[in-house]
């Protein structure tokens, strides 16, 4: 068949309309697309409470209550390397003449909770101000917070001077203390429920330090890696506890 010339523009006119009926349609699904996936987005951060932790770090519970982590965080190059470290620069806690080592505490942390820990000495003595408590957490612990006398400054983990950290515990960056078995377990979790079953350990209600105080500390220090980024240092359990002048 012979097309004419105005026969020829019709139908160019014709391609062109349908091609560009083409590319809006196209345009109109992938806006679709983005707006979905924007909407699945803001429906997904809903939950993420300001200070929330990435990294693969889960976001903090709230205090009174102990995180799930890994079982195999406490193997991690990052914890081994921060507990060589630390082992080093903490001689001034093994100088210290405190209370007695209490090792039988330790089997009073199953070893489900056991596996978050890197353990970075037996047995230590700190001295310093106590800037936070919480009597009691659901696991039974008491728990409180120690800014370090100067000799001690230096045993402290990188987590303890984040902003995770600060949000968490007011006063400023500190040792964590964790008293076991002090009060009633109330949490349903497998790393809390029987684990203080048949103790029969010291009782610290009575020398339990209130914010402000100057306190001898002796414990397992260890470094918990999963409950935030860098770390949390800690003396747990608490073997020793006495109120300073």
């Amino acid at each position: 068949m012979k097309l004419n010339n105005s026969s020829v523009s019709a139908l160019a006119i014709v391609l062109l309309l349908i091609s560009s009926l083409a590319i809006v349609a196209n345009d109109t699904i992938l806006l679709g697309q983005a707006k979905k996936s924007s909407t699945t987005t803001k429906a997904g951060n809903a939950g993420v409470r300001s200070g929330g932790v990435g990294g693969g770090f889960a976001e903090q519970p709230p205090i009174g209550t102990e995180p799930l982590t890994p079982a195999t965080a406490n193997n991690s190059a990052a914890a081994l390397a921060i507990a060589h470290r630390l082992a080093i620069t903490s001689v001034n806690s093994s100088k210290s003449n405190g209370g007695p080592c209490l090792p039988q505490l330790n089997h009073f942390i199953l070893p489900l909770k056991e596996a978050r820990f890197t353990v970075i000495k037996q047995c230590v003595t700190v001295t310093g101000r106590v800037v936070w408590t919480n009597y009691f957490n659901n696991d039974g612990d008491a728990n409180f917070n120690v800014v370090l006398d100067p000799p001690y400054k230096n045993m402290l983990g990188p987590g303890s001077y984040s902003q995770v950290f600060a949000s968490k515990y007011p006063g400023g960056p500190a040792l964590h203390m964790e008293t076991v078995c002090q009060g009633p377990v109330t949490s349903k979790s497998k790393e809390n429920v029987g684990a203080c079953d048949g103790y029969n350990g010291p009782d610290f209600r009575s020398v339990l330090p209130k914010i402000g105080q100057h306190v001898m500390v002796t414990g397992r220090y260890l470094i918990e890696m999963p409950e935030m980024p860098g770390g949390i240092t800690e003396l747990h359990p608490v073997y020793a506890i006495k109120i300073l002048p």
